[in-house]
């Protein structure tokens, strides 16, 4: 049985497969998209419960542009999203949701690597939240 439907927006394929295999185990539909514009194409097409959405792709903010671009679309803004990226490490940059939420309103952002049991986490915490909204 399909438990959720899961996008996932990264450039680094081995990342990105290694995060599809440990969500497909916990029974999830996991769909993923290499740059922004296949992101966009998914989102549209494949209509997921959960996006995760790395930063630092083509451009050093893709990740905050499609996060802040979905947010401001009410047809879209309901979708959560869990950033998921290495910015910190790569930049020295450290954003918090509390203090950059106005830049960066994702649902929820962890800095990569993950932890399986932390992604499980995350990744039900959150589609459990859309569901009690919706």
């Amino acid at each position: 049985m399909i438990k959720g439907k899961i996008l996932i927006v990264d450039d680094d394929e081995d990342y990105s497969e290694s995060l599809k295999l440990m969500l497909e185990s916990r029974g999830y539909r996991v769909e993923q998209a290499y740059n922004i514009r296949e992101g966009k194409a998914s989102i549209l097409n494949e209509k997921p419960q959960l996006i995760i959405l790395d930063v630092m792709m083509e451009k050093m903010t893709d990740g905050f542009d499609l996060c802040r671009e979905l947010k401001a679309n009410p047809a879209l803004c309901p979708i959560p999203i869990l950033m998921l990226t290495a910015i910190t490490d790569k930049t020295g940059i450290k954003y918090s949701l509390e203090e950059d939420s106005e830049y960066l309103p994702a649902d929820d952002y962890i800095s990569k690597p993950i932890s399986f049991s932390d992604l499980i986490y995350k990744a039900e915490r959150l589609l459990n939240a859309a569901a009690a909204k919706a």
